[in-house]
């Protein structure tokens, strides 16, 4: 009878050290990993998913020295898991749509030299969006300042859309890069680099592409447009 206290007290100790050996950082890591999965659709969430993986790492790293309860140990094994899938995976999405992108930024910056070569001015024009103003032929036609005469006046004046129309020798159109992107009020914008090697000494021309929403959006219909083309300042 004497020896039933002592086991109970120690029963109730074994308690008392298996509760607080839970580790609030491993519960923490799974909340961010799980939050994280969002990160898959929307990239501003993808630091949640990188943060979860990290505290899951901490929490199972020094286990055995502090003797963390197994619930913790779980925890802190799904954050890692959790987290690093849906940081690979939102990274994988994001770079995809970014490839896209580009394709997309190359293909209508190329339309656009090559139409521009050839002088045929309305595949130009269709190209730097007036289509999508929402005016129809005879009202470009009544309103001066419609997209479609804004872009006949650059043709006519600058002197890179001059320059491009006016050579005689055919025009061999090589990407050489992209310099930058930067979102703006209007859409998100590539600019490409390309170098005309039909020429002897072969000159170089930023293609401003943009499209008519922020880089990772996927609400409505995309569209694109050249917004401007420059030389390449020496």
């Amino acid at each position: 009878m004497p020896d039933l206290p002592a086991t109970k007290f120690h029963q109730e100790g074994d308690e008392i050290s298996a509760a607080a050996s839970f580790s609030v950082m491993s519960l923490i890591g799974a909340v961010c990993s799980v939050v994280g999965i969002f990160s898959i659709g929307y990239v501003q969430i993808l630091p949640f998913a990188i943060i979860g993986s990290l505290v899951g790492v901490v929490t199972l790293w020094p286990a055995k020295r502090f003797q963390i309860s197994l619930l913790s140990k779980v925890l802190g094994f799904l954050a890692i898991v959790v987290g690093v899938t849906s940081a690979s995976w939102g990274f994988s999405e994001r770079y995809l749509e970014t490839r896209s992108d580009l394709d997309y930024a190359k293909n209508i910056s190329e339309q656009y030299l090559e139409s521009l070569s050839a002088n045929e001015l309305d595949k130009v024009y269709y190209l730097v969006g007036f289509q999508f103003s929402g005016e129809s032929l005879e009202q470009v036609g009544s309103n001066p300042k419609s997209e479609l005469q804004r872009a006949k006046a650059r043709l006519d004046q600058d002197q890179a859309h001059l320059e491009i129309r006016n050579r005689k020798s055919k025009a061999k159109w090589v990407f050489a890069g992209m310099d930058s992107e930067f979102q703006g009020t209007l859409g998100h914008t590539y600019r490409l680099r390309y170098r005309d090697e039909g020429q002897p000494i072969p000159p170089e021309y930023w293609v401003y592409a943009r499209k008519n929403c922020e880089k990772f959006s996927t609400q409505g219909k995309v569209h694109w447009f050249v917004d401007n083309l420059e030389f390449v300042k020496k």
